[in-house]
């Protein structure tokens, strides 16, 4: 006997960013699944798709980083991740809509009024609400949303990171901007000069932030310290590959091998080559003091 599907709404859509215009789709998905007495369900992709559709290649967040963020911060029950292949992407609109029906019991769609699927984006909220009415499924489609007189986008968020405007583009998201990644041991110059750092590679396939030094913070034992946060090359050095090295403060554990999140709050400065050691610990100690004020 086969496996019963789950009772559930979905809320669909690839969710990069998990912005607040996402957390209301989410959470129209998860009203409905209240007053229904199903679970609320994400249909989202396991991979990066950012540059698949001509919206800019680069993701705001892994797909570990999304299911966190729809789960934690917009309420969802549960996510589920399609496959990133070409047998998925070649699903007629009407295919990709069976291909749902078949895996659970859906008892409604949710999804933002942009929203397309199937291959060639031929499906449109339009018409997942022909198909929904037929089956005698409820459906919601979601309005644009703004903040800050901004229309909240993927493709805004990513503008305002590229640009180094953190505290802007967090004004979009549900939580600021992260990177999460294993905790990678340097070269320890920063500890010699009494300001040891936590260093991580973003996952390939996320965007680049603007090269710079941003205020952020990082929690670590259930406790969360403020941060100088230097994101990409270390010219003083003759470093150029990309690193998020930061210096938790107050903070004085060994974190290697440790996966953690960095958080960015605020851009602090552009990075720029120092003459030696001594001018650029001199910096770090204004850093500190602006980070501390904030």
């Amino acid at each position: 006997m086969g496996k019963e599907k789950r009772k559930c709404v979905l809320a669909l859509g690839y969710f990069d960013g998990v912005h607040v215009g996402h957390k209301a789709v989410v959470g129209a998905a998860k009203a409905l699944a209240e007053k229904l007495g199903v679970s609320a369900g994400v249909f989202t992709f396991a991979g990066d798709i950012s540059g698949r559709f001509g919206k800019g290649a680069g993701a705001i967040y892994t797909a570990a980083e999304r299911e966190k963020l729809l789960v934690e911060d917009c309420g969802a029950d549960f996510v589920y991740a399609a496959p990133c292949s070409e047998a998925f992407f070649s699903l007629s609109k009407e295919e990709f809509l069976n291909f749902l029906e078949d895996r659970f019991a859906v008892c409604g769609y949710v999804c933002g009024f942009d929203y397309t699927f199937g291959k060639n984006a031929a499906g449109n909220a339009a018409f997942l609400g022909a198909f929904a009415e037929e089956k005698r499924r409820a459906v919601i489609v979601v309005p644009p949303c703004a903040a800050n007189g901004v229309k909240v986008s993927a493709t805004a968020v990513k503008n305002l990171l590229k640009a180094g405007k953190i505290e802007k583009a967090n004004a979009l998201l549900t939580r600021p901007y992260f990177v999460t990644g294993r905790v990678e041991r340097e070269r320890g110059v920063g500890r010699e000069m009494g300001f040891p750092t936590v260093n991580l590679h973003p996952a390939k396939e996320k965007l680049p932030l603007k090269n710079a030094v941003y205020g952020g913070h990082a929690a670590v034992g259930g406790k969360t310290y403020k941060a100088i946060v230097n994101y990409g090359s270390r010219p003083t050095f003759g470093l150029s590959g990309v690193l998020v090295e930061a210096h938790l403060i107050g903070f004085g554990g060994d974190l290697y091998g440790r996966e953690m999140e960095i958080s960015f709050d605020y851009f602090l400065r552009e990075i720029r080559v120092f003459s030696g050691e001594d001018e650029l610990k001199a910096q770090l100690e204004r850093d500190k003091r602006e980070v501390l004020k904030r």
